[in-house]
């Protein structure tokens, strides 16, 4: 178990960083998440966890003591640790793998453009999976009008199987990194076809390292731009899975923009799973109350 991003706990937690990896607790081998919610880290009880240390040969024991995290609001209680299995995050393309991959939901912030308008913010995001087209336009006159004219298609193509997805438990997204004004709303989906449920909403990124409300499951980081984009000033497809791990990041359309964003939709649909087969899971004593 590959973990992501350490939130704290009562006891034992400071011993654990991102990238250890967690072999056994209480003496049992785990290797996906659905193991670790059947176990539940927070049960307030001593748990025994045999870790690997990111880096290096060390194998160590750490005891733990967690109660569920109330401190990062809508989420009523948060896991101790953001974890997920080694070999689900193994799925991903190596050209999926950009600076957010196997991180827990940045802090993030956008905002819906269409009725009914709001925020949305990365918290939120948990607990059901999402794949999010951010398109962000370059700087340069001609490369500006090419992204411009290319968005229509990418839209209509993630539109085409926004219901699909829904029916799997993944929500799709289509944010803007600028002003996504009636007109602009209009030219995204003049290729597009709204199907019996309508045209998905678009957004605009609204996030802000000084903004309170710029939130996700890890800390604030200086700008999340710079960690989704890297300053390349192109689009990104990004994958959440419904634990709160980065599973999928380009920069870029690194197999072309149709290619890029097949795959995508087909890792939403049928590589997120995180859970050993059913006999091993049926093994795994649960901690839940």
């Amino acid at each position: 178990m590959w973990v992501a991003y350490n939130l704290g706990c009562e006891v034992g937690c400071e011993e654990i960083k991102r990238g250890d990896r967690i072999l056994a607790i209480d003496g049992r081998p785990v290797s996906s998440g659905a193991e670790i919610d059947q176990i539940d880290l927070a049960r307030d009880e001593p748990l025994k966890l045999q870790i690997a240390k990111y880096g290096s040969n060390e194998i160590r024991d750490v005891t733990i003591v967690a109660k569920p995290n109330e401190l990062l609001p809508p989420i009523a209680a948060a896991p101790p640790m953001f974890t997920v299995g080694a070999d689900a995050l193994d799925r991903a393309p190596d050209w999926a793998r950009s600076k957010l991959f196997g991180h827990a939901i940045p802090a993030i912030r956008f905002y819906r453009a269409d009725e009914p308008r709001g925020y949305v913010n990365g918290r939120e995001l948990y607990g059901r999976a999402a794949l999010l087209v951010i398109w962000e336009l370059p700087p340069m006159i001609e490369e500006y009008r090419r992204s411009l004219a290319l968005a229509p298609s990418v839209y209509a193509h993630l539109q085409q199987f926004s219901d699909e997805l829904a029916a799997a438990g993944v929500d799709s997204y289509f944010i803007t990194d600028f002003r996504a004004e009636p007109a602009i709303r209009d030219m995204l989906r003049q290729t597009a076809d709204p199907g019996p449920d309508g045209f998905i909403p678009i957004f605009q990124l609204s996030s802000s390292p000084t903004n309170g409300f710029t939130v996700g499951l890890e800390g604030s980081a200086a700008d999340i731009r710079e960690a989704m984009f890297d300053y390349s000033r192109a689009p990104v497809v990004v994958i959440f899975d419904r634990r709160g791990i980065v599973r999928f990041h380009t920069r870029g359309f690194p197999a072309g923009p149709q290619d890029t964003l097949s795959v995508a939709i087909d890792f939403a649909l049928h590589s997120l799973t995180d859970a050993p087969s059913l006999n091993a899971l049926a093994s795994v004593p649960s901690g839940a109350q």
